[in-house]
């Protein structure tokens, strides 16, 4: 054979290998020697405890991949205090489907209700596989809890199913040497030094993931629970999608035919109601009672009975609740 055809050759398979890299995803990941971190999860996930934005346990991540592996991290943070795991279901799937993370660390829990916690997480996890499909998964069991509870043990249950790493702070604390209380000085968010043990809990996963980050074809995973299909069709109206009438309420024609309605807001200082209304029967009322002179956003269902796809109403019994509307989200039911 001659050396130009050894050549041509060489090149057609350099070619080929490249074609298959680039499908599988591993070149765009590692392009620039930056992975891609996405975080979301209540105040635990955001850091809530650290005394300054710098020492909140996943900033920690940053120099350590730089010093060790040489690669620089782009976290997005995406964590909402006080929330339950529904609202970081609604996060996921808000963001820009044009984004690719290769981790997704997820840290829910300490505000869930049992009786629903299974299904709200469970979306979490399905969420992230479902717009990120090439995104490695780790799943914190928050030291908030203290013990294993029933809720940890659904984390645990469908940690293992949707095959996502567990960082497990609720022995690292008990490992640490030190009282609880030394390391969460409300009894829920770790201080500086609670923070120092979330960060060494997922380190040594991050760095185990980073070192197995070859691609690998992922099989399609049933949904433990059922209602999961409920959740699949997923549509945000946000404030500007809706016709202002007055100063306490908004209106929104041709909304999708839908089963569940989630509100997005941020709570104001004092008691309010929204009310809500699908082709002028109230549908429900929503109570709301907030002491803090702080602000805090919140993403919740609101119920399951939205049956038609037609024009929806709220009506807001304060201008500054109505002033700190957000959207609302529909999952349309199969």
């Amino acid at each position: 054979m001659s050396s130009k055809r050894v050549k041509k050759c060489l090149l057609a398979i350099l070619l080929f290998i490249i074609i298959i890299l680039l499908g599988s995803g591993f070149i765009q990941r590692h392009r620039g020697n930056t992975i891609k971190i996405l975080i979301v999860g209540d105040s635990i996930g955001e850091g809530a405890g650290a005394s300054d934005p710098s020492l909140k346990w996943y900033k920690y991540l940053i120099p350590y991949m730089k010093d060790t592996y040489g690669v620089n991290l782009d976290i997005t943070n995406i964590s909402m205090g006080g929330n339950t795991s529904y609202a970081g279901y609604a996060r996921v799937m808000m963001l820009d489907d044009k984004e690719n993370y290769d981790l997704a660390i997820v840290c829910y829990g300490e505000n869930d209700k049992s009786e629903d916690f299974s299904l709200y997480y469970e979306s979490i996890l399905w969420a992230i596989r479902y717009k990120f499909p090439d995104s490695k998964m780790i799943t914190i069991l928050e030291s908030s809890q203290r013990d294993y509870t029933a809720k940890i043990k659904v984390i645990q249950d469908l940690s293992e199913h949707y095959d996502a790493y567990v960082a497990d702070t609720i022995a690292a604390f008990r490992n640490s040497g030190r009282a609880y209380e030394e390391l969460c000085d409300d009894g829920t968010h770790p201080n500086d030094e609670g923070q120092r043990v979330y960060y060494e809990t997922v380190k040594p996963l991050v760095s185990e993931l980073y070192k197995k980050s070859e691609q690998t074809t992922k099989q399609e995973i049933e949904a433990v629970n059922k209602e999961l299909i409920n959740y699949e069709k997923f549509r945000y109206y946000s404030l500007n999608e809706f016709k202002k009438i007055d100063e306490y309420t908004y209106e929104l024609e041709s909304v999708a035919a839908g089963g569940i309605l989630g509100i997005d807001y941020t709570c104001v200082k004092g008691e309010s109601r929204i009310s809500i209304y699908i082709n002028d029967q109230n549908l429900c009322d929503k109570q709301l009672v907030w002491e803090n002179d702080f602000t805090l956003r919140f993403i919740e269902e609101v119920t399951d009975k939205v049956e038609t796809d037609s024009k929806l109403r709220l009506v807001f019994s304060s201008k500054e609740q109505a002033k700190a509307f957000h959207g609302i989200i529909i999952n349309t039911r199969i």
